[in-house]
């Protein structure tokens, strides 16, 4: 006799793990506690150094779970390999110490269902902090949605040959708004279906290295780059036909100058490293030209779009100043004028 062929799932799920040991079991049985049966688990251990490859194998005789045990290669890599074993129509990305909600398969489906050209859905999800959970719904929109992979479920014909970019640093941001933008009906799912755990210190999101952020610009280019070669080939309408003419410029202003300089440069607390920081991430800006200043005077006000403005035009000292130095000042003035008070008193 002839040997069935397995039966194509309709979901593939694909996890990443690296070092969870403690977590990686959690986020399995919210898998396996999916109230669907069309999917699979793709499970690549990225070359672990603790016990997570001994956890995983202890679910090695669930059917619907396939392992793959690799070398450290980093989460593009796992992710890569997970989709290159995977078989399923749609994907989906959960991290290694992540879990989801054990109706998730089961509200994408129903979405599916009353939309079944829908190609990419977005839903909310859960930012836990020890004990608490914190709400964060998202819509399927190119500017409001977040660039993770993991809040969203992706039709495999969206991937084609293309792979998350393996070597840097913000991989989803380099990839994930030109699968949207490839996309043709994004849809909304108005459910909180991920729970991203925030509090684990080792976490690539919670490991402070100002290197890293250096590689915002290279992968926020290639995310243009893949946007625009699917435009020239015809691949997706000009983004400029709905998103407008100005969209590369917002694009690189809301993904490289406001979380890179604007935003992580408050975290430098020495002076001269924040400076030289700032002027590397500078450096590496494609055009000062780029920076839109209404958006950043819409989100943040007149100051930081003062200073926008200046590191616009090169004076990044002048820049330094009011939006650093200013407020370093009057923190020491008010801390001085509290300690004259003091000893006033107490004579």
């Amino acid at each position: 006799m002839r040997a069935e062929t397995p039966r194509t799932p309709r979901y593939s799920i694909i996890v990443a793990a690296y070092n969870v040991e403690n977590l990686i079991s959690d986020c399995l049985a919210s898998l396996l506690s999916q109230q669907v049966d069309d999917y699979e688990i793709i499970i690549v251990n990225d070359g672990s150094t603790d016990g997570t490859l001994n956890v995983i194998q202890t679910f090695a005789d669930v059917s619907r779970i396939t392992l793959i045990d690799k070398s450290n290669g980093g989460l593009s890599d796992a992710r890569n390999a997970g989709i290159d074993q995977s078989r399923g129509d749609y994907l989906m990305f959960v991290d290694g110490d992540d879990w989801i909600e054990p109706n998730t398969l089961l509200c994408l489906e129903k979405t599916l269902k009353q939309k079944p050209e829908c190609d990419l859905l977005v839903f909310g999800f859960y930012e836990v902090h020890g004990k608490t959970r914190y709400p964060r719904p998202h819509v399927a929109d190119f500017w409001k949605m977040t660039n993770s992979a993991c809040n969203k479920l992706f039709a495999r014909s969206l991937f084609g040959d293309d792979r998350f970019d393996r070597g840097i640093w913000y991989e989803d941001l380099a990839i994930v708004p030109a699968l949207f933008a490839r996309a043709r009906q994004p849809t909304t799912v108005n459910e909180l279906l991920y729970n991203y755990r925030r509090d684990r210190p080792t976490s690539i999101m919670n490991t402070v290295d100002f290197d890293r952020v250096y590689d915002l610009p290279i992968a926020a280019m290639r995310c243009i780059d893949r946007i625009q070669h699917d435009e020239a080939t015809g691949r997706i309408v000009p983004m400029a036909q709905h998103l407008g003419e100005n969209w590369k410029n917002r694009f690189l202003t809301v993904e490289i100058f406001i979380p890179g300089v604007l935003h992580r440069s408050r975290s430098i607390t020495d002076r001269a490293t924040r400076r030289r920081y700032i002027a590397e991430m500078m450096r590496r800006f494609p055009k000062r030209t780029d920076i839109r200043l209404d958006i950043v005077n819409k989100r943040y006000g007149r100051k930081m779009a003062l200073g926008a403005a200046l590191y616009r035009c090169g004076f990044d000292h002048i820049a330094h100043f009011i939006l650093h130095d200013m407020g370093a000042i009057r923190c020491w003035a008010q801390t001085l004028l509290r300690s004259l008070t003091g000893a006033k008193r107490a004579r």
